[in-house]
């Protein structure tokens, strides 16, 4: 039979004199998930990204190759699927959702580009908006070959004006489904640039589960993921998907006083890719930073440009 991961991982961090609550402080990772793993009981442990992120912040803690370790840590704990959130209006075993739910761990390059601290720099590479649309030619057109048809511009003007109307971020959440309605989008997180902690925290989300979530950690301004980076370049970065992920795009959210936050978008597709869709997560983003503005003073809550 043979050696346990968990077993073999505990070893390794006892040989490098590492204690547990170091690596639960450096990676901001539960001391109670990572006591699991090394006993090789990972019903607790987060599905999706987190499940990858986890094993490979864990790995670099202690000096293993991460890719190495992720890939034997998923062949011996396979992703759960129970997590998924369908569509609204699908039920689990309609025949539709098989359809419309997208590829496997479809959160995982949303949350590939926003995990701060996760050592996942070197396993996605983001790129500008611009810098993405130079390779949509090249670029797969998604799962099935499903290209998004052309956007409903009477739904997103009817949305535009519902935003315009808000008065508070929170009034935005009964109208983020809208917004990922008409994007195809599997779904969304709202970040906002928090200045006491100098890090962006999720503030509204859509399409994830609770328990998903509250597992998001906050994103410094100087991370290496597409979050970070489409926040303090305020301009939009995008994450290429395949036949086996969603791909992602991040717009930053502009103010005339500066950069209040970002709205990550998860999208089927190749989404990230189409003008179309840029586009309209660029109108979002506009109309929620107005809200955002409105709300919080600018000189509390925004950054400034350089």
């Amino acid at each position: 039979m043979p050696e346990k991961l968990g077993a073999r991982l505990r070893q390794r961090r006892e040989q490098q004199q590492i204690a547990l609550s170091t690596i639960a402080e450096q990676t901001k990772i539960k001391a109670s998930l990572l006591e699991e793993l090394e006993r090789d009981e990972v019903s607790h442990w987060p599905a999706g990204i987190f499940r990858r992120a986890f094993i490979r912040a864990y790995a670099l803690a202690i000096g293993l190759d991460p890719d190495v370790i992720v890939r034997e840590f998923l062949e011996r704990y396979p992703d759960p699927v129970e997590d998924f959130v369908a569509p609204d209006g699908v039920q689990p075993g309609d025949d539709q959702a098989a359809v419309n739910a997208g590829p496997p761990m479809r959160f995982r390059y949303l949350v590939d580009s926003t995990l701060s601290k996760l050592g996942l720099g070197g396993a996605l590479k983001t790129r500008s908006a611009d810098g993405a649309a130079a390779d949509a030619a090249r670029a797969p057109a998604g799962p099935a070959g499903i290209v998004p048809t052309d956007p409903d511009l009477q739904a997103t003007a009817n949305l535009c004006t519902q935003l315009g109307r808000l008065e508070r971020v929170s009034d935005a959440a009964p109208l983020l489904p809208e917004v990922v309605r008409i994007l195809d989008a599997v779904g969304l997180v709202v970040w906002l640039w928090n200045p006491d902690a100098a890090e962006l925290r999720p503030a509204l989300a859509q399409g994830y589960s609770e328990r998903v979530l509250a597992q998001l950690p906050p994103v410094r301004r100087d991370a290496d993921n597409a979050t970070a980076a489409a926040f303090r370049s305020a301009q939009a970065c995008a994450v290429s998907g395949n036949s086996l992920a969603s791909g992602a795009l991040v717009v930053p959210l502009i103010t005339a006083a500066g950069c209040l936050g970002a709205l990550a978008m998860e999208l089927r597709h190749g989404g990230e890719h189409t003008g179309w869709v840029r586009a309209l997560v660029m109108i979002f983003a506009a109309q929620l930073a107005r809200v955002i503005e409105a709300e919080r003073p600018a000189e509390a809550s925004a950054r400034r440009f350089a």
